[in-house]
């Protein structure tokens, strides 16, 4: 099946410019990659991974619906993700499944817990149409999606 397929990535210090099929990617999930990769940065336990380097893999087949992913780098593992999601997706739905499938991937082939403090991880989910993560013990929001960082003093180990 052919695909459209952007190489994005994940931070503005990365030295590699990515590559795109000379257009730019939906919008709404360019943002939803961008506030993922941001969150990366803050609340993971266990083994150390380095992830200004990684580089999203983000592809539109000919049924128009979107696989993402990134190439595995020196201590942290690739992945390739495709559930049948449109490529007009809106930005919450777009931002809570990515979050999703970078956290499952992440503990699956690295036992890397994020976002977490060691103890539970925090869940994407959306509230009030929002992409947001939510502690599950109590139901509480933590945060935006693409904001955890600045907001992470509010999550408390329990």
């Amino acid at each position: 099946m052919e695909c459209l397929t952007w190489r994005i990535p994940l931070f503005t210090n990365n030295s590699d410019p990515g590559e795109d099929p000379g257009f730019a990617a939906p919008e709404s999930w360019a943002q939803a990659l961008a506030a993922v990769a941001q969150d990366l940065r803050c609340l993971r336990f266990g083994p150390e991974v380095v992830v200004d380097r990684l580089i999203w893999e983000f592809s539109i087949n000919s049924d128009y619906n979107v696989t993402i992913g990134w190439q595995g780098a020196r201590d942290i593992s690739g992945f390739s993700y495709f559930n049948a999601l449109s490529m007009d997706t809106e930005f919450a739905d777009a931002a809570v499944w990515v979050a999703d499938i970078v956290q499952t991937k992440l503990a699956g082939y690295d036992f890397v817990q994020w976002p977490s403090r060691g103890r539970h991880l925090l869940l994407p989910r959306l509230r009030d149409g929002e992409p947001v993560w939510m502690d599950p013990h109590g139901d509480v929001t933590i945060s935006r999606i693409g904001e955890l960082c600045e907001n992470s003093t509010n999550y408390a180990a329990t």
